[in-house]
């Protein structure tokens, strides 16, 4: 059984309460393999310092297709950032101008609160 060291729980959550007067955004961006990217190079430019992607597959209404009855099931790259509330527009902006993302098939890109945050320090420290 896993011991819990109560000093790590102090810094985690002294490290939430510094941050209570910082507010960010995760921005969400479903693109098709490969386009990942774009995504990534777009969102920099507008000022986020990186992201996650994650592999996945998709099953909304253009992955119904087959071929010779063989369901087609188009892999998926979800790209998680991270922005300051008041750099998401701008860089939402950006990678849907970047990706096509007004273009049907092409993807999603959707933003939610944070809430509370640790662990990314480079942020934090601004």
């Amino acid at each position: 059984m896993a011991k819990i060291n109560y000093d790590e729980v102090k810094k985690i959550n002294k490290s939430v309460d510094k941050n209570k007067n910082k507010e960010f955004d995760l921005v969400v961006v479903v693109v098709n393999k490969g386009f990942s990217d774009f995504v990534v190079d777009a969102a920099r430019e507008a000022g986020a310092s990186g992201g996650t992607i994650i592999s996945g597959r998709g099953t909304g209404i253009h992955e119904n297709d087959s071929v010779l009855g063989i369901k087609i099931q188009p892999e998926k790259e979800a790209v998680l950032i991270i922005v300051y509330r008041s750099k998401r527009k701008q860089i939402m902006k950006q990678i849907c101008e970047r990706a096509n993302l007004n273009e049907e098939g092409k993807g999603i890109c959707f933003s939610l609160p944070v809430s509370d945050i640790a662990g990314i320090n480079h942020l934090l420290n601004k």
